[in-house]
């Protein structure tokens, strides 16, 4: 059978994912001629991968107006309708979708065979007060008898540049089925939902609302979008795909890792910091700054930490003057290599991020602090330090080690605090501040810190990291910031760490807390606040039909 497949693409980093590469890998035994049309510019080497690697000849770069509509339109007109008609069948797709996840042969031969359909897709759209019942269009197989027809070519012809999707959507997407259908066309989708109980679903949206229906009906494609929907469910279906189908899972995580979240519910099984024995030879390239306000805390840790690594050079900042005449004379005589710097930052994070020329050379960094963590709660304040400085000393090779193994992890962050795990402190992120400085460090990637339910947090700015991860935060001023208090910049700075060194394609690892909780304590905690949160909703009704029958109204 004579097949073609023409697939657009479109990449809001102008990349192409590796799931894409593997997905046209696994398609081309099917087709005679692949058409890769990218919405969005290429760079030199994915395209050289494309028709090199991969065969492709034929790769259209055009702007991404018209949208997949307007980018299959040209692709036909590319290749001339005339062209088309001597095929056995066109295949429009787009690249939303993982998978293959099955063997795609079966089904194409099975709706080859069936001579009362003309066009068919993967799965059907119900229909509802808004729209017809329609194939889903990131993936729909046309067969000859619609090649050769006046109305196909006619459909595709008056295709519109629409600039806003919606239209899009309104005017083709939920359209063309009911289009070809009206013209004598009959087609059939390889899921049809229509068969299927609805239940509570806001949309009919099979493709996004049951992924793990999807799964069960051995659709071979799994939305992208349906993933990134579904956070707390995608853990069970990449264990479904890991069991039937021989689809790297690796090519999920790592899409939704570049584009989407670096700390995606699904994706933080991954991130617990390996404890081995082996011992790194990088211990010449590692500085550990720490930011000192607080001498007694200070004597205490070097107490510590240099008998156990004496190997480490050390950056000291402070911004009093007395503290930095004390630590030059209590370092003086010491056998560490040390270097002891006086600051204008008061905040332990803007004061390492001063000392950018210093920091550049080494390959690894460490970042400690004896400022207040918690104001006002001496106990909880210490509670907080000790958890976090005992994971970032106990593992601090572990850590090491990590950084020295795995290229693309950049930081290396404590666990929860005993106190934050707790329910005892809690300090709400500034969010719009955070796309403000987002804004100002001029991050590649789009990141919605005000939809985020969660934010990932490094308590203190505690953590291990390589200065590159992290290298936008050392080149920007931070004048503004002066109008915050240190509460408040501490709260952007740490909520904002693991962000900016995601926007560089960099991951981070989290080091357990060495007294371990059972997890029923978080369930514990979730149902305490519902039933609080219940409390507080019975009062708000009781205060109101009360305050109803003083004004004497019936509520």
């Amino acid at each position: 059978m004579e097949r073609m497949l023409l697939y657009t693409h479109f990449n809001k980093l102008n990349q192409v994912s590796n799931h894409i590469f593997y997905q046209l890998t696994q398609l081309k035994p099917l087709f005679s001629t692949i058409i890769f049309i990218s919405n969005s510019p290429l760079k030199k080497d994915d395209k050289t991968k494309l028709q090199k690697e991969l065969d492709i000849e034929i790769v259209i770069e055009r702007n991404n107006i018209g949208f997949d509509f307007a980018a299959w339109r040209d692709g036909m007109q590319y290749i001339g309708f005339d062209k088309i008609k001597d095929y056995d069948s066109l295949t429009i797709m787009n690249d939303t979708c993982f998978g293959p996840l099955w063997d795609l042969r079966k089904i194409y031969e099975d709706a080859e065979k069936n001579k009362a359909v003309d066009f068919w897709g993967m799965t059907n759209f119900r229909k509802t007060k808004y729209f017809k019942e329609h194939l889903q269009s990131y993936f729909v197989s046309f067969k000859q008898s619609m090649l050769k027809s006046e109305v196909f070519q006619k459909f595709w012809s008056q295709i519109k540049d629409f600039t806003d999707v919606q239209s899009v959507i309104n005017q083709y997407e939920t359209q063309f089925t009911a289009y070809f259908q009206k013209k004598g066309f009959n087609y059939q989708a390889f899921y049809d939902t229509c068969k299927e109980e609805v239940g509570e679903l806001l949309h009919p949206d099979f493709s996004y609302y049951k992924p793990q229906t999807i799964l069960e009906k051995k659709v071979p494609f799994l939305k992208v979008k349906a993933i990134d929907g579904n956070p707390f469910l995608v853990s069970s279906l990449l264990e479904i795909i890991k069991r039937e189908s021989s689809y790297p899972i690796s090519l999920i995580k790592m899409h939704m890792f570049e584009y989407f979240s670096p700390d995606a519910p699904y994706l933080l099984q991954g991130k617990i910091l390996a404890q081995h024995n082996e011992v790194t030879s990088a211990h010449k390239d590692v500085v550990l700054h720490i930011h000192v306000t607080n001498l007694s805390i200070f004597e205490q840790w070097m107490n510590k930490i240099v008998v156990q690594f004496p190997q480490f050079e050390y950056l000291m900042t402070t911004s009093d003057i007395k503290i930095f005449e004390y630590l030059n004379s209590y370092l003086k005589d010491s056998s560490i290599k040390n270097q002891i710097r006086l600051t204008q930052e008061q905040h332990p994070l803007l004061a390492m991020f001063a000392q950018a020329e210093r920091l550049k050379t080494y390959k690894y960094i460490g970042h400690l602090s004896t400022h207040t963590l918690i104001p006002e709660v001496a106990g909880l304040d210490q509670w907080m330090r000790d958890d976090l400085v005992n994971m970032i000393t106990e593992n601090m090779n572990y850590s090491i080690n990590a950084l020295e193994h795995c290229s693309n992890l950049g930081l290396v962050i404590p666990d929860l605090p005993s106190v934050v795990r707790n329910g005892l402190f809690y300090q709400k992120p500034l969010k719009e501040d955070m796309e403000k400085l987002w804004k100002l460090l001029s991050c590649r990637k789009s990141f919605k810190f005000t939809d985020a339910v969660t934010l990932t947090r490094v308590y203190g700015g505690w953590m291990w990291f390589k200065y590159e991860a992290v290298e936008s935060l050392f080149k920007t001023s931070f004048k503004t910031f002066s109008s915050y208090s240190l509460q408040e910049q501490s709260t952007i700075l740490e909520n904002l760490l693991v962000y900016v060194a995601w926007d560089k394609s960099y991951d981070f690892q989290i080091i357990p807390l060495s007294q371990s909780f059972p997890s029923l304590l978080d369930l514990q905690r979730l149902d305490y606040q519902l039933m609080k949160q219940q409390e507080q909703l019975i009062h708000k009704k009781s205060f109101t039909k009360r305050l109803a029958r003083f004004f004497g109204k019936e509520v």
